[in-house]
């Protein structure tokens, strides 16, 4: 039997984290009460049935969060760890990587990233692995990202750790601390990782950002994970060949789609033109000429409600005929 691609999303919000506020718990807790008050049955639940009622009567952006953190999406192909994005879901990432780090004293794994963007590096200095003496723990990590005619990516990483912005120095921690190895990426830039169970063949392809952006796509046992954060179309509306080319026909394509096609045009707010982020007619669009099996959305507004952001999945879903959901933190997928 060959192995899975197992992916879990650790952060899917884009631009800042955005935790619930206090006032978002509560208008959560009363939509709950409404919807148990026009429930006839609701009073005869036991303690015992009272949490399959809740699964299977209120919707999830009731019932619980897509979360705040910023993006980072965890890739295991069989035994070998990706890491997409250091976002700030990195640091919960990183607490749950230790008990397997402390009983194998030592953590090995590969970091794609897709830009430098503060959303998407600022989970790195609170990543848990980073601090476990050198002497002690065999932690390593190859990061592929950022770009050799630009700043790359370890100048960036130093840089946001450099004093005063942060009380431990990078420099210090490649002494001390986990093993780490750079390499830049280009568009179509491709390796192939060979593992026990299979060969890990890695692709990025440029796409449509302020200061660029790299999608990826991984293939692992004829399984397919394409991961395409931060674009927008160009002007002309027409689809990207490294966009339609790193989608067509992936098994699971997890994707940006932060803003509603007015949030986009600025009806009633802000223009968000070359900012950078989709919407769900172009989702849709793309979907359309990459048939994937099936679309995740993810980078979510910072300021979309859990309602919001379930309503922009589902009119993809009915644009373009393919399975969409928004992807939440802790949801986990087996390909």
């Amino acid at each position: 039997m060959k192995a899975p691609m197992i992916i879990r999303y650790w952060g899917v919000r884009g631009s800042i984290p955005s935790p619930l506020t206090g006032a978002k718990v509560r208008e959560k807790i009363l939509k709950a009460l409404k919807i148990a008050q026009n429930d006839p049955s609701f009073g005869e639940q036991s303690e015992s049935t009272l949490e399959n009622w809740v699964d299977a009567n209120l919707p999830f952006e009731v019932r619980s969060t897509y979360g705040g953190n910023t993006t980072c999406v965890e890739v295991r192909c069989g035994k070998t760890l990706i890491i997409i994005d250091m976002g700030t879901g990195l640091r919960e990432l990183g607490s749950a990587l230790m008990p397997e780090t402390l009983e194998a004293k030592g953590l090995s794994g590969i970091i794609l990233q897709s830009h430098v963007h503060w959303d998407h590096i600022q989970g790195l200095p609170f990543f848990n692995p980073l601090y476990m003496p050198k002497g002690v723990f065999k932690n390593k990590f190859i990061f592929y990202g950022g770009k050799e005619w630009d700043a790359n990516l370890e100048t960036v990483l130093k840089g946001q750790m450099d004093h005063p912005v942060f009380p431990v120095m990078f420099g210090e921690l490649k002494h001390t601390g986990m093993e780490m190895e750079f390499h830049t990426i280009h568009d179509g830039w491709t390796i192939t990782i060979q593992s026990d169970e299979g060969p890990i063949i890695i692709k990025a392809r440029k796409l449509h950002h302020p200061q660029e952006t790299f999608g990826y796509r991984i293939t692992f046992n004829d399984k397919v994970f394409c991961f395409t954060t931060d674009h927008e179309p160009y002007g002309n509306d027409a689809i990207p060949v490294p966009l339609k080319d790193l989608v067509a026909g992936a098994d699971l394509w997890t994707t940006d789609c932060q803003y509603s096609l007015d949030d986009y045009l600025g009806v009633g707010s802000v223009q968000k033109l070359n900012w950078g982020h989709s919407y769900p007619e172009y989702i849709a669009k793309v979907a359309r000429a990459g048939s994937p099996l099936r679309i995740m959305t993810t980078h979510h507004d910072p300021a979309a409600s859990d309602y919001k952001i379930t309503e922009l999945a589902t009119f993809v879903e009915t644009l373009c005929d393919i399975p969409t959901k928004a992807a939440y933190e802790g949801m986990e997928i087996a390909l």
